[in-house]
């Protein structure tokens, strides 16, 4: 286990009634490690044993206290499957954690992209994959796949709907979403009559919105932003100019004409 992760609880404040996670609370995790130690996160058999069970259930019986659940467990389910316990898998939280938080301290941790995401991720990653004879066909999406002849026909079709192209291949690699994959599967024969897309259509997808506030304003000005409606703001400099080309967008509440809680960056 990455014990560090455990020990950024600060459990050594100099008032313990601010302390909420104590040394007897985080023992209370010790309970998890029966099931850390059954579940294997290669093994199919793991994922369905612990698939029939809730989170919620798993951590009850684990004896989680209340406070490791609610200042460590409870946002790390909120963070990583993007739900509560009682509506997660034992086995995706075991997966998660044995992953994300057990394994590499720091693995859930958000930055901003310094300037913008296409320019700074997307674009050299095409450029990667295009030398290596990828051919990536933007504003296009597949709308069917079909098997003929031994192969496969998948069916291209353009943002607004309409068929555009067909590609032959050999076979098909699913690299989407929950919510495009149980599309596809309704829509493509040659997927829904497979034993594993059967249940396709009950996968969810997560929108995620993080909000981060800035209660004080910092006392200088950060001006020339592109990434909003205006130009300047009071965030602190280092994140103000984290997102200077960054699509993200800083709101305000843009109430009362006060100049502060306009939409900025």
């Amino acid at each position: 286990l990455d014990l560090p992760v455990l020990a950024e609880l600060d459990t050594t404040k100099e008032n313990p009634e601010d302390t909420k996670v104590t040394p007897v609370d985080m023992l209370s995790g010790i309970g998890l490690l029966g099931a850390w130690a059954d579940f294997e996160q290669e093994s199919r058999a793991s994922w369905e044993n612990y698939d029939t069970q809730p989170a919620s259930l798993l951590f009850e019986k684990a004896g989680i206290a209340d406070a490791l659940y609610e200042e460590f467990v409870s946002p790390l389910l909120h963070v990583l499957p993007m739900c509560p316990a009682y509506d997660c898998s034992a086995a995706a939280a075991l997966s998660c954690f044995h992953v994300f938080a057990l394994q590499s301290r720091g693995a859930f941790d958000v930055r901003w992209c310094r300037g913008s995401i296409s320019e700074k991720i997307f674009e050299p990653w095409q450029q990667q994959l295009e030398k290596r004879g990828v051919d990536v066909r933007g504003g296009s999406r597949v709308s069917s796949i079909e098997k003929k002849d031994g192969g496969y026909t998948i069916q291209l079709g353009s943002m607004e709907g309409s068929e555009i192209d067909a590609i032959e291949c050999d076979a098909v690699v699913l690299a989407v979403g929950a919510t495009a994959a149980g599309r596809l599967a309704s829509s493509s024969p040659a997927l829904s009559s497979l034993d594993g897309t059967k249940d396709f259509d009950k996968l969810r997808g997560v929108t995620c919105v993080a909000v981060r506030l800035f209660l004080k304003p910092n006392a200088s000005i950060t001006s020339d932003l592109n990434g909003g409606s205006h130009g300047k703001t009071q965030l602190p400099p280092d994140v103000a100019e984290a997102m200077s080309d960054s699509p993200i967008t800083v709101c305000g509440a843009g109430i009362g004409g006060i100049e502060e809680l306009k939409e900025t960056g």
